[in-house]
This record gives C-alpha cells, structure tokens and sequence, in this order.
C-alpha cells in the first residue's frame, strides 16, 4: 500500500495511503536506513521525504515500518444500491452527491455488466426486481455511516430525495450482511475480470465531475475499436477501474492508449492507485510532462544510485 500510494474504496471519506502515513523507517538503495517524520501531525523541517517515498513503488526505497493515522470505526451504517437506467446518470450524479455536503464513507459505480459478473460470482441476491435489473445500465452502491442511526437514516432519506431527481429507478436499504458482501464482490471486481480472461485492466482517475464526459469517451472509443470496455470505480475519488476485453493485440493496444490519453487530457493521471510498473511506462511518458520525468530521473538517482531498486519501474 505505501509503495502504489493505495487507496481503495474508503478513500472518498478517508484519503489514500498517504493522508495515512505519519512517517518511515526506509531502506536507500544505498543501504542507508532513515526515518522520515514522526509521531506528529505537522512539520516544516525541510522537504518531506515520507510523501516522496509514499507512492514511488519501491524504486526509492522499501519501507521497513510505518507510523500510521488511525480512525475509530463509525458505529453505525447502511449500505445503499441505486439503480440508473443509464450510466451517463450515474456519473453525473457522483458530483451532485459529493457537493449535496453527504460524507459518504463509500461511494462507488458498477455497470450492469459488472454487477452481473460480480454478484454471480459470488452467488448474490440483492432482492433487486427483474423489471429494475432489466432497465438499470448502471449502479452507484453507496455506504453511509456516522456515530448515530438517526443521523444515518436522514443521510439515508436525503440521498434518495437526491437520487429520484437525478433520474434513478428505485433505491434500495440492503440488508447488513447482503451490504457487506456486496462490498466484498466489489472488492474482488479484479479478480473476477481476469477469471472471465479480460485482456487488459485500466486503473485511472479522473476529476469527480469529468467523470460524465470520461465514460461517454470510453464508450466511443470503445465502438471505433470494437471492443468491449466494461467496469466500476471508486467514483467518490474520480478513479476509473475498465476491464477491456479485445482479442486483437495491436487494436487493444490503440484502445488503451487512447482510453487514457482521453482521462490525462480530462485533467486526469494514467494511474489511480495501481501505479505505472512496466506495463504504463509508455503511457506514463507519453501523457507526462518530460521536465517532471527528468527530475523523477534525479530523484531516483539521489535515492538509489547503482539502480538497484525495482530497475525498470516507472521509466527505464
């Protein structure tokens, strides 16, 4: 997680992996061991080396312990499953949410091609109506939790108000034990993908409210391509998750470059919070600019001179 600057689907609520770390003990290239930071909240002793570890994919250094921020467990919470009849409201929606002032601690989207994946593989009844499944193209699951069940259930009762205006279908309060596992399916969205042999996974964000004009460039590219391109995301935070599933390698190949290319122009980044490894390197530099490659260049230079650490990640 420290070394992808994880974050996962309570990162809309929460932050990703480094509003988490307060410091590190680390490993250079050298050999050298350091600490960075501490047991405090705020410093300005000059550059801070934790965030810079954070997120590098162990080319700077492996972190060997972690002083983490911890958060109490909200006592009460509901899981909510929103049906859209297309995903272009679906998307739209996510900033509406975000900006009606709701905290939700998890808010994601799921296509109906995905929810179908994901609950039959986990043999998953959410009590949804054939009609409502037959109409809905897309879903928002969305978790709510705060210190009183009072206050969740007003969350609750002001989120569908909010939904029925932005075109759902129904909404549906699911039970905690179909919520939790219906969180778990989610979680294993990856996984189920590459059991059905998707060809390429997509991990990408966007800002929340391009997300709309994003998905509507997906689905386009993904018609001149001849590809199938389905997913979900962790839309609370803008990050895209496609599975792309296109037998010829040099077409998937274009498909990707330009699914891509179409989040970085959008004010986007190729990577989420997968990281680039080997497989995004040509991405990574042909979307970034080169000045920032040069001086990531340097970076790694001053960390890990001989080029010991994960040679070959993030840029050769």
């Amino acid at each position: 997680n420290v070394a992808t600057n994880a974050g996962g689907m309570r990162a809309v609520r929460y932050g990703v992996t480094r509003n988490q770390v307060l410091g590190l003990q680390a490993v250079l290239g050298t050999g050298e061991v350091i600490r960075t930071g501490g047991k405090f909240v705020k410093a300005t002793s000059g550059y801070d080396l934790t965030q810079t570890i954070i997120g590098s994919e162990g080319t700077l250094a492996i972190a060997t312990e972690a002083t983490l921020r911890l958060h109490p467990r909200l006592p009460h919470g509901s899981t909510v499953l929103i049906p859209f009849p297309t995903l272009q409201e679906v998307a739209a929606a996510i900033p509406k949410i975000i900006g009606a002032g709701l905290q939700p601690t998890i808010l994601e989207y799921i296509d109906f091609i995905t929810m179908g994946a994901i609950t039959a593989s986990a043999g998953l009844d959410l009590g949804v109506p054939d009609e409502v499944k037959d109409a809905a193209m897309a879903y928002l699951v969305v978790v709510l939790e705060n210190r009183t069940a009072d206050r969740v259930e007003q969350d609750a009762e002001e989120l569908g108000e909010l939904v029925t205006e932005l075109g759902a279908l129904d909404l549906y309060v699911l039970p905690s034990s179909s919520g939790a596992a219906l969180i778990e399916a989610r979680e294993k969205a990856f996984w189920t993908a590459k059991a059905l042999n998707a060809d390429d996974i997509i991990d990408l964000v966007v800002p929340r409210a391009a997300i709309p004009q994003y998905l509507d460039q997906v689905q386009a590219i993904a018609a001149e391509t001849g590809s199938l391109v389905v997913g979900c995301g962790h839309a609370g935070d803008g990050n895209v998750h496609l599975s792309v599933f296109q037998g010829d390698v040099a077409v998937r190949k274009d498909a990707v470059g330009r699914i891509l290319a179409a989040g970085v122009d959008l004010g986007g980044a190729v990577s989420g919070e997968h990281g680039i490894g080997h497989a995004k390197k040509a991405y990574l530099a042909a979307t970034e600019d080169p000045t920032k490659i040069d001086l990531m260049r340097r970076i790694k230079s001053a960390f890990d001179p001989a080029g010991i650490l994960n040679p070959g990640v993030i840029f050769d």
